[in-house]
């Protein structure tokens, strides 16, 4: 991995507790969409954040960070950028990048910023021409969570073969789309997953839950990625 100082062009608040980040690197820097980079806070501190971009040529890198008043995890790294306006980090990490020769039909299963790691595989397959079916699943804690809803729905709008799910688990009243877990909203759609590649992202505990899940519709588990996998 290479490390590297990042200039911060942009932190702006998109939804409560929600933060868009855009990062100048002090160089050139390479990754394959679903990769992450690490916050470097201390040598034996390093904190992941997902790629919400695909390299462009303005040499950006963008982040969505979720982060609460209680998070320090997260608003450490926050406080840090607004401060020094700059920040170091280490890139490119992760296995579960987008695997492009595949003409497997695609699900991607984001939970909450877990957004930002299926942008970037969905800006990818964008850029080249969608030649196979994408599912996009969003699953948020609360409607006003679904920070990018426009920009999705313009995709969608010009992308015949690109569907997308957004699912609230505490909707109110005036919420008309589908409610729940949003792994749960898969299921009850696809009567098999077998011969779909499925790309998750989101905390480990659903990552964990909708495995064991999507095993029982028979995908085949070389087919399903997800940076949470190393781990648990």
């Amino acid at each position: 991995m290479q490390k590297v100082t990042c200039s911060v062009e942009a932190l702006e608040e998109m939804a409560d507790a929600l933060w868009y980040v855009r990062l100048k690197p002090a160089r050139q820097v390479d990754f394959q969409p679903g990769q992450y980079l690490l916050v470097v806070m201390a040598d034996d501190d390093k904190r992941p954040f997902s790629i919400a971009n695909i390299p462009n040529g303005e040499g950006t890198v963008e982040l969505h960070i979720g982060a609460a008043p209680d998070n320090t995890y997260a608003m450490q790294v926050l406080k840090r950028m607004q401060e020094q306006g700059n920040i170091e980090v280490q890139l490119p990490a992760g296995k579960a990048y987008l695997r492009g020769q595949s003409r497997h039909p695609v699900i991607l299963m984001a939970g909450g910023t877990g957004f930002a790691y299926t942008r970037s595989i969905l800006q990818k397959m964008l850029a080249e021409g969608l030649h196979r079916p994408v599912f996009l699943y969003w699953g948020v804690r609360f409607e006003d969570h679904l920070y990018a809803d426009e920009e999705i729905n313009a995709w969608v709008a010009e992308h015949k073969e690109l569907t997308y799910v957004p699912v609230v688990q505490n909707g109110n009243e005036h919420w008309q789309g589908r409610t729940g877990l949003v792994h749960e909203a898969i299921m009850a759609d696809f009567p098999s997953l077998t011969g779909y590649d499925i790309y998750v992202a989101g905390r480990f505990e659903m990552a964990g839950v909708a495995r064991e899940a999507f095993k029982e519709k028979g995908i085949e588990t070389e087919r399903l990625f997800g940076d949470a996998y190393e781990f648990i």
